[in-house]
């Protein structure tokens, strides 16, 4: 009989993921949470027991204990209690990255890390090999149409997995394709205590990088980030891909149009014509990683491109709500300064009034970053600022949005703090045609996205109601 694998945190998108697939893969699988959210509704109701809150006595029958780093630190006394239950010599205990370390282990694995882009080049890939009818099984950090979810059990010897640089034990992972989208100086924790999901320096980041790359058959770089290229491009399994002039896969002739793109891919042997249903420059970029790395793995260019063709984004990645009164109103996952300058870049694409709802994530992120983060922010015409979304970090004194906003006031900028209904309030009441509203950050920024159109929907539907009762009686 194959383990009982209980998930602790069980409601994160890539822990949900995994508990799914060794559910399909004939394991017990049960798991805890401290909220009870809809993606804990969906595990309930695809037959997985889920509890809320921690305690010992959720493990009386578990083999295998799961953790993730977004579990608080152990000083949240219920935590310690269940960690710590987890090393009696009865109960194994491992973390999420060990776990997916296992699943590597059962598949020929394509690995896609980075700063920037895992999510949208992962579902590029999976999009890729499941039209080729490679029947892969994929884990993936944000949702894809394609799959209905986050995850896919295939029967196919091929593993589509996101991995978090996050978690300083990707450095461990083997795989077949180890794919490095860029690197930058992001989860790093510095002179701040806090480590569940940072680096102690960016020296020591890099070196998990270099680690994951060495653990692979082949190394798939974008050749764009000199920093990238000095750490893994000399490395015997290299290829690269980008705009680079010096590139193995190179991208020619992009044409980046308000919500598509266009591009060729010149590889050693060939050259493709490519055409993406996402906008921005970084998305070609994302897109050329997942055409190497699927031709590395024996899919054409030809199929691979052909497939694209299918794809239109993954959850949170300029996800568009609809249109409001001629504003469109778009959601995107970027938080770190270059995720929001190059989203905000593909935003004044589209020849629209750009309005920002930004929303900083961790206190330690914005301690170290938040004038990069100004600086980005101020790509739009006007700024709307929320709270910091502390993702269960402690708040750090004299840390605040204030700083974001006051830096972009001195910038001339149109910039503002708000709570989330003020902000709701205030956006609403100023809709105007040819606007673009885009809610920025990992956090809940997305809820105002999806209450504007909904507010909007359920106004109409009134006025609607009221006319034809109007009607109704003249």
């Amino acid at each position: 009989m194959k383990p009982h694998l209980h998930f602790m945190g069980i409601g994160g998108i890539s822990m949900s993921g995994l508990a799914r697939w060794y559910l399909a893969d004939g394991h017990r699988v049960s798991g805890c949470d401290n909220v009870l959210g809809p993606n804990v509704e969906r595990l309930r109701n695809e037959g997985i027991s889920v509890l809320i809150g921690h305690s010992a006595e959720h493990l009386s029958d578990v083999d295998i204990l799961v953790s993730t780093m977004a579990v608080p630190n152990p000083d949240i006394k219920n935590s310690v209690e269940e960690i710590e239950a987890g090393e009696r010599p009865t109960l194994k205990s491992i973390k999420r990255i060990e776990l997916l370390a296992d699943l590597f282990g059962k598949r020929r694995a394509i690995g896609v890390s980075g700063t920037h882009g895992k999510s949208t080049t992962s579902g590029i890939l999976a999009t890729i090999f499941v039209k080729a009818g490679r029947d892969p099984s994929v884990q993936l950090g944000a949702t894809l149409p394609l799959l209905e979810g986050v995850m896919r059990y295939g029967s196919g010897g091929d593993l589509i997995a996101e991995v978090d640089e996050s978690d300083p034990g990707f450095a461990h992972l083997k795989s077949f394709i180890a794919v490095l989208t860029n690197l930058e100086e992001d989860h790093i924790a510095g002179d701040f205590d806090e480590r569940r999901n940072y680096h102690a320096s960016l020296e020591d980041l890099e070196a998990a990088a270099l680690s994951y790359a060495r653990g692979a058959e082949h190394v798939v770089y974008c050749a764009d980030w000199d920093r990238l290229s000095t750490l893994v491009g000399d490395l015997p399994s290299a290829v690269s891909y980008g705009f680079a002039e010096d590139a193995t896969y190179r991208i020619t002739n992009a044409v980046l149009n308000a919500d598509s793109s266009t591009f060729t891919l010149q590889s050693p042997k060939e050259s493709v014509h490519v055409e993406l249903n996402v906008p921005g420059r970084y998305n070609v970029q994302n897109a050329a990683a997942a055409l190497t790395a699927a031709n590395l793995a024996g899919i054409s260019l030809a199929d691979a491109v052909a497939a694209l063709s299918s794809f239109r984004g993954v959850g949170r990645r300029w996800q568009s709500w609809g249109t409001v009164a001629g504003t469109l109103v778009i959601d995107d996952y970027a938080h770190h300064a270059t995720e929001v300058r190059a989203t905000l870049t593909a935003a004044k694409h589209t020849g629209r009034r750009v309005r920002a709802v930004l929303q900083p994530h961790r206190w330690i992120r914005t301690a170290r970053h938040w004038p990069d983060l100004a600086e980005a922010a101020a790509l739009a015409d006007e700024i709307l600022v929320l709270d910091i979304y502390s993702a269960g970090e402690a708040p750090i004194e004299g840390i605040s949005s204030k700083l974001i906003v006051d830096r972009l006031k001195e910038m001339g900028k149109a910039a503002s703090h708000h709570s989330f209904d003020s902000a709701q309030a205030y956006l609403q009441g100023s809709l105007q045609n040819n606007d673009l509203i885009i809610t920025l950050g990992a956090g809940d920024v997305w809820k105002i996205a999806a209450n504007l159109v909904s507010e909007h929907q359920l106004s109409e539907h009134k006025g609607s109601a009221n006319v034809g009762g109007e009607r109704a009686h003249s």
